[in-house]
């Protein structure tokens, strides 16, 4: 089976809090790369509200007018609990989602943090629990699993995509890379929010990213 022929992996950069859960103020990046097979393509940044309810929107303003036939997200919430509709997002732009998690969600301390912190809890909960069953996969025998979930994609088909994608590492591609881009942003705190409405293209040459050996 070929692989999709563009995939686009999104990840959230480091956010600054102020002590407390419901720092709403507070603004973190949205980063979406996007990957021709295995060969990075180009990337766009966005800017999502911490413990907010806008990351579907986002994401949408990141992918608008952009192709991609597969979307790679590295969890289900980005910017602490700011949660993606998955199946909004799905049932808007027609093209399957993965969801890769490094470590098993712990749905159930999930759900605590929500009723404890939240008063719209019910409706985020919600979007956690339409995603359905956590799947298991080792893509490279030699690593721990990854856990997964899916959204318009047959799983067993998501285990092919998975695998085809992971190039260097248990991660695929467009997660692993949008990673390192996400956390090397150094956006200042006091930008974010004057920038929260743009979406454009992002010139990786003139980003100021941090890299760690």
């Amino acid at each position: 089976m070929q692989q999709p022929l563009r995939a686009v992996g999104i990840d959230d950069g480091p956010s600054k809090r102020d002590g407390t859960v419901k720092s709403c103020a507070i603004h973190a990046s949205l980063v979406a790369v996007w990957f021709d097979r295995l060969r990075f393509d180009s990337m766009r940044i966005g800017v999502l509200e911490v413990d907010g309810l806008d990351s579907t929107d986002v994401i949408l303003r990141l992918l608008k007018g952009k192709r991609a036939d597969l979307i790679f997200l590295s969890g289900m919430s980005f910017a602490g609990f700011n949660i993606v509709d998955s199946r909004r997002l799905h049932n808007m732009l027609h093209i399957p989602i993965i969801i890769i998690s490094r470590e098993k969600p712990d749905n159930a301390s999930v759900k605590r943090a929500l009723k404890k912190h939240f008063t719209d809890w019910n409706k985020r909960w919600e979007l956690v629990r339409n995603l359905g069953r956590i799947h298991v996969f080792a893509p490279k025998l030699s690593e721990q699993p990854l856990h997964f979930e899916v959204v318009g994609i047959p799983v067993a088909h998501a285990r092919k995509i998975i695998r085809a994608y992971c190039a260097t590492s248990r991660v695929p591609e467009p997660i692993r890379v949008v990673g390192i881009v996400a956390r090397g942003l150094a956006l200042a705190g006091r930008e974010l929010p004057t920038c929260r409405h743009e979406v454009g293209d992002a010139e990786p040459q003139r980003l100021k990213v941090h890299y760690r050996q």
